[in-house]
């Protein structure tokens, strides 16, 4: 090497630099490899985590009521459920839920003939006079105005739900026209429900039905518990009420409208078969198509807020729907349903159905399983024993029943309609 040469060399920093863009370009490429969500769906970031938006969050929450008014009706037609000193499902029932919640109502009222706001009944005397017969009548019943009393009678604002019981026999006896007031009922109802604008729900119970000489002349005759407020209230007390029908054995079915859902169910998952889930997201990475070609998850969703019907294993197929949208096989397995109404003596209700979704033959590196509720709003089957009743001493069923139920519906008041959920499934871990 000739005298004056020196060898030049680059400076430390120089190298340290060309280092960290060489580390900088391999954390790229490691992270782009590492993206969960290679489709690209919306639903989901790349990290697979859920993209959280207001179309997404459960906000209904079920509620204690702050207060519920009772009110009876008393009309000539419930006469077979009141006999004096005979015992009836009735008479057991309606004491039972009353006494229950009598922290959160001290009374019961009556509704008068015309349908009014009658007496307000403290508990004990209400018990008493139930007993005894006081509330045998030769009144007749205007459903649409006892509705309109309870619901301008009533706080929804502060709370307050009101429970009517009733047998739900529209019999406008005496008033003009009658058969014209009739023909008009379901529009009668559905004005005053679409006006009142919340929720209310139809529970249908069954009692042992007295003549007037306390002979049992039907042994399971219809009548109702319709709950009006707030949906997560109505929602709490349409669970403890249909609780304690159930218990007893003379609990039919409920329906319901005006109900806010929140945009989706509440949903979790148990543990998955080839594959795992990323943290909390719905997302399921790992899995390995050669070693199983079924990857299965464990979905576990939140069913109490819903009508108890939706519980039903066989219900629930029907309403549970599910697809992939990228190419992607999915079929339901096995459905298992578990249901609790009691909690440390309390009346809560759990209700959950898990699912087993199996995704296979999946032609990209990732899927999407979208899957929703199609709720059995309409569905009045259990009821349908007691409709097309004749006349209203057809106490096997309900006269006029399928008026109101039409009512129900059709004042606009209508449950909301769940959005779909999404559940993605990479190959990537």
């Amino acid at each position: 090497m000739p005298n004056g040469y020196k060898k030049q060399r680059k400076p430390i920093w120089a190298i340290v630099f060309i280092a960290l863009v060489i580390l900088f370009l391999i954390l790229i490429a490691i992270s782009c490899d590492k993206c969960y969500n290679s489709v690209k769906d919306p639903h989901f970031n790349c990290d697979g985590a859920l993209v959280v938006d207001s179309t997404n969050i459960d906000s209904f929450k079920i509620t204690v009521p702050k207060r519920i008014k009772f009110y009876i009706e008393v009309s000539g037609s419930m006469n077979g459920f009141f006999r004096a000193n005979k015992p009836t499902d009735f008479k057991t029932d309606v004491w039972q839920i009353v006494s229950y919640y009598s922290p959160l109502a001290a009374s019961v009222t009556t509704l008068t003939n015309d349908g009014r706001v009658g007496q307000v009944i403290p508990l004990q005397q209400f018990q008493a006079r139930m007993n005894t017969g006081a509330f045998v009548s030769t009144g007749s019943t205007k459903v649409p105005t006892m509705i309109q009393s309870i619901v301008e009678d009533l706080d929804v604002s502060n709370g307050e739900v009101a429970v009517l019981i009733s047998d739900m026999i529209y019999s406008p006896v005496g008033s003009a026209a009658p058969d014209v007031l009739l023909s008009q009922y379901s529009t009668d109802i559905s004005k005053v429900l679409g006006k009142f604008g919340n929720a209310i729900c139809l529970i249908g119970a069954t009692s042992n039905f007295l003549d007037n000489k306390g002979n049992v002349v039907y042994d399971a005759s219809p009548y109702y518990y319709l709950l009006i407020g707030a949906p997560e209230t109505v929602a709490e007390l349409r669970n403890g009420i249909s609780t304690l029908l159930d218990n007893n054995g003379h609990f039919v079915d409920n329906i319901e409208s005006g109900f806010k859902y929140g945009t989706h169910p509440s949903y979790s998952f148990g543990i998955p078969d080839n594959c795992y889930q990323l943290e909390d997201n719905p997302a399921f990475v790992g899995y390995e198509p050669s070693s199983n070609d079924t990857c299965t998850i464990k979905l576990k969703i939140n069913l109490e807020k819903y009508r108890w019907q939706t519980a039903d294993e066989n219900v629930f197929k029907s309403v549970f729907q599910c697809k992939t949208l990228y190419g992607s096989k999915v079929q339901v397995g096995d459905v298992k349903i578990e249901t609790q109404n009691i909690v440390k003596s309390e009346l809560t209700r759990k209700a959950i159905a898990i699912v087993d979704l199996k995704l296979f033959n999946m032609p990209q590196d990732a899927d999407v399983i979208e899957w929703s509720l199609v709720l059995p709003d309409l569905d009045i089957t259990r009821f349908s024993p007691f409709l097309g009743a004749t006349s209203e001493n057809d106490r096997a069923k309900t006269y006029s029943l399928e008026n109101f139920l039409k009512g129900m519906f059709y004042g606009g008041v209508v449950n909301d309609t769940l959005r779909p959920n999404y559940i993605l499934v990479s190959k990537k871990s």
